[in-house]
């Protein structure tokens, strides 16, 4: 896969620093790079709405936080297989945004949300 630490420097960000701007700024990069912005069905794409809209929600913007969340959902399934080979469990995490999307709706406030990683022995480097 290209751009492989590009996407452990993300993992890293947003479970460490979470950084979710940040997160945006390198998955951009990759995405760019690796499509020259001709497509959306993208697993950078997917994983930067997922920062995006954690943002936003952190912020208090649930409007904006939903509409970026169901966004992240429209090629998820697409691009699953790409998210399982850096490590995210990708049915995990497709549950998780669900979940969030009804909490948002019920204004919820923000609460810390994690990528579900396998374990590092498992990772294909």
């Amino acid at each position: 896969m290209k751009n492989r630490e590009k996407y452990f420097e993300f993992i890293d960000t947003f479970q460490n620093q979470r950084d979710f701007f940040k997160c945006h700024e390198i998955l951009e990069e990759i995405w760019i790079e690796e499509t020259k912005c001709e497509t959306r069905k993208h697993l950078s794409i997917n994983l930067l709405l997922i920062s995006v809209g954690l943002y936003h929600w952190r912020n208090k913007n649930f409007k904006g936080a939903i509409q970026v969340f169901e966004n992240s959902l429209n090629n998820y399934d697409e691009v699953s297989m790409e998210m399982e080979s850096i490590g995210i469990d990708s049915k995990l995490l497709k549950k998780i945004v669900l979940d969030i999307v009804d909490n948002l709706k019920n204004k919820q406030d923000y609460r810390e949300v994690f990528l579900p990683i396998y374990q590092q022995k498992n990772l294909k480097k």
